[in-house]
């Protein structure tokens, strides 16, 4: 699997089967480079283009501090010890993807047909902290009202995205959208963003927060430990 780091090509993914009933979706429009935790302050790094590994390391160490700063900053509006997530993400699972989406026009007919760029799904653990390409739109999220709306891109701005295990820990106070990205009308145009998945380490039981239930709003989820619910995502998603 591409979880180890490297290259991933169109057509291994399809992030819209993650999704329960949906298990036709074709395969995304979309390439990976793939860079993984190894542990702590280690990135699992393929050994080629060698010339992108020290801009990883610096931003990898940018976004891991983000990703810290983060769950403190949620564990004091969830009126929780600023270091309650701490031991957590002592050695946090994420992952960095650099993502291109190429020119639908460059792309095999057979292969665009029916394919999006990438389908509508959500994330699967912690945060996601993205770097939206700022020149090219196709982010869109859903409201809980089942519109779809545009995320545009801010220039020199990140989109923090919570995923599904932030929706279990906070008992569906924070919700993890459903989102994808769609195909451009201009069929030459390509987009490019990184994306920094965060998590929990895996041996980490995630269920409802002390304060996030009561007798009138019990636990809506079972408690699930994280490694197990990335494991079941992705064999789900990978075609």
């Amino acid at each position: 699997g591409y979880g180890a780091g490297g290259y991933v090509p169109p057509g291994v993914e399809a992030v819209a089967r993650s999704v329960s009933g949906d298990s036709e979706s074709k395969p995304d429009l979309v390439e990976n480079i793939v860079f993984s935790h190894g542990g702590v302050g280690e990135v699992v790094m393929p050994a080629s283009p060698a010339e992108l590994q020290p801009s990883v390391v610096e931003y990898w160490k940018q976004m891991n501090a983000m990703l810290l700063l983060l769950m403190r900053l949620s564990a004091r509006a969830l009126s929780l010890p600023d270091e309650h997530f701490d031991a957590s993400f002592e050695a946090p699972k994420c992952n960095l993807r650099l993502a291109h989406y190429p020119p639908l026009a460059a792309l095999p007919r057979e292969q665009v047909d029916g394919a999006t760029r990438y389908g509508a799904h959500t994330d699967y653990t912690g945060f996601t902290i993205l770097r939206p390409d700022p020149a090219a739109g196709g982010l869109e999220a859903q409201t809980r009202g089942g519109e779809w709306i545009g995320v545009p891109p801010v220039r020199d701005g990140l989109v923090v995205n919570a995923g599904d295990l932030i929706q279990v820990w906070t008992n569906d106070r924070w919700r993890s959208p459903p989102h994808r990205v769609v195909n451009p009308r201009d069929p030459t145009l390509g987009r490019t963003s990184l994306v920094f998945f965060t998590g929990p380490e895996d041996s980490t039981v995630v269920e409802a927060l002390p304060g996030t239930s009561d007798a009138d709003h019990p636990p809506l989820y079972e408690p699930v430990t994280a490694g197990v619910h990335l494991r079941n995502k992705l064999q789900r998603s990978n075609v």
